[in-house]
C-alpha cells in the first residue's frame, strides 16, 4: 500500500522536475536572450540557475527517494544522477579563483553554455526514471 503511494508520489516529483527543468530550457533562457541585451540575458540565466537548481536537486532527490521507498533502485539511482546534474550546474557557475594569465581575457559564456547543456541534460534522465519508476524497476 506505502509502495503504491511513494511510487506516486515519485512520479508527481518527476513530472515537477521535468517541468521546471523544460521552463527553463525552452522558455527563460530562449526569451531572455531573445528580449534583452546579450550582458543582462546572460546575467538572468545564471541568476536563475544560481537561485533555482539547488531546489530542483532536492526536488530529484526528494523523487529518488520515493522511488526507492516504492521498490525502483533503478529509478532513484537514476534521479539521484539528475540531482548531481542540476548541483553540477551550480559549480559551473562558481566563482574561479585561478590566476589569469597577462594579457587574457577570461571567457565566461562558457560556463553559462556548459550550465545549460547540464540542465537539458536533466531531461531524458528524469524521464527514465519516471519510466523505470512506474515500471517499478
Amino acid at each position: 500500500m506505502i509502495q503504491a503511494y511513494a511510487q506516486q508520489l515519485a512520479l508527481v516529483l518527476a513530472g515537477m522536475a521535468l517541468g521546471w527543468t523544460t521552463l527553463f530550457c525552452f522558455v527563460v533562457a530562449p526569451v531572455s536572450f531573445k528580449d534583452m541585451d546579450y550582458g543582462r540575458a546572460d546575467r538572468h540565466v545564471r541568476r536563475i540557475i544560481k537561485a533555482g537548481h539547488g531546489a530542483l536537486a532536492v526536488l530529484c532527490l526528494a523523487a529518488a527517494g520515493f522511488a526507492l521507498v516504492s521498490g525502483a533502485v533503478a529509478g532513484a539511482v537514476i534521479a539521484a544522477m539528475c540531482a548531481a546534474f542540476y548541483v553540477m550546474c551550480q559549480w559551473a557557475l562558481a566563482p574561479r579563483d585561478d590566476p589569469r594569465p597577462a594579457g587574457a581575457r577570461r571567457q565566461m559564456k562558457g560556463q553559462r553554455v556548459v550550465a545549460s547543456l547540464l540542465t537539458a541534460g536533466g531531461l531524458p534522465l528524469m524521464v527514465a526514471m519516471a519510466v523505470l519508476t512506474r515500471l517499478g524497476i
